[in-house]
């Protein structure tokens, strides 16, 4: 299915559901946590498209933060923050999740855009502190007596030194 179709598969169901909404019967329900909105108009659902990508974004972003907080032997007060922010990211985890089994595909592709894109600003986040410790260990006086390292090789000694688990957990 090439890209055109897609998009006008999508915006063909989102102008069904906008006549539909126009008339006796709720278009779609978007279910979260305790509450249902009836979306109907066409800001009704930019709004909610809108707040489904900026919790993917959040949801990577949580995940990259519990990553950044280390477990120290003789520092286990680490562990709250980090349960702290496990206990929002499944939060955020459950309303994805509501909000894909209401049935509309269009939904579902925008949590996995929110997603995509908070994945992608991770990798990004990553990618820097990569390079800032790569330029950090070049730049050091003391590289200059060690035999030289290889870009591939600090970047190896990078991902060994910050392994990531909730990165690689799914949303749902």
């Amino acid at each position: 299915m090439s890209a055109s179709a897609l998009l006008t598969s999508f915006h063909e169901a989102h102008l069904r559901l906008a006549t539909r909404a126009s008339s006796e019967r709720p278009a779609v329900y978007m279910t979260l946590i305790f509450k249902a909105y009836s979306l109907r108009t066409t800001s009704d659902f930019a709004l909610a498209y809108f707040f489904l990508i900026v919790l993917g974004i959040a949801e990577r972003l949580g995940a990259l933060g519990i990553d950044s907080i280390r477990d120290k032997p003789g520092q286990p007060w680490r562990i709250f923050p980090r349960a702290c922010i496990y206990y929002v990211i499944t939060i955020i985890r459950y309303v994805l999740m509501m909000a894909i089994m209401n049935g509309y595909v269009p939904m579902l592709l925008v949590v996995c855009l929110g997603l995509a894109l908070g994945q992608i600003i991770v990798e990004g986040i990553r990618y820097f502190l990569m390079i800032r410790a790569i330029n950090k260990v070049s730049g050091d006086g003391a590289a200059d007596f060690a035999p030289l390292k290889t870009p591939d090789s600090l970047a190896n000694d990078f991902r060994q030194q910050h392994q990531t688990t909730h990165l690689s957990e799914s949303c749902c």
